[in-house]
């Protein structure tokens, strides 16, 4: 009884974590000044799990993400440039968070 119970309750988990790792808001959401790109704040209320360190200025780059979230697939052109954050990469940091996330949770579950 207490295995099962133990199974039903991982799988659900499970199951939460997924719904919640599609659970972004688009770009244009996100972009709540509709100047293209994403600052800091923009960047920490779409994706509160990412762990950004707050910086000098408002701007959040590739570089800044990447320190972070290394899986992030970024070019490395974008990386050494230190490109602002557009729809693009805000995309490639929701792949790579979702990524992260369902990789912990089948972590969780073995």
């Amino acid at each position: 009884m207490k295995k099962s119970l133990m199974i039903a309750s991982t799988f659900l988990f499970s199951l939460s974590a997924f719904a919640v790792a599609d659970d972004h808001p688009s770009f244009s959401e996100a972009d709540m000044d509709s100047n293209g790109t994403l600052d800091m704040r923009e960047l920490k209320a779409a994706l509160p799990a990412l762990e950004l360190q707050e910086t000098a200025t408002e701007t959040v780059t590739t570089a800044d993400v990447k320190q972070v979230l290394p899986e992030a697939d970024f070019s490395d052109e974008d990386v050494v440039n230190a490109e602002p954050i557009g729809e693009e990469q805000y995309q490639q940091i929701v792949d790579a968070v979702d990524e992260k996330m369902s990789n912990n949770a089948i972590t969780s579950i073995e």
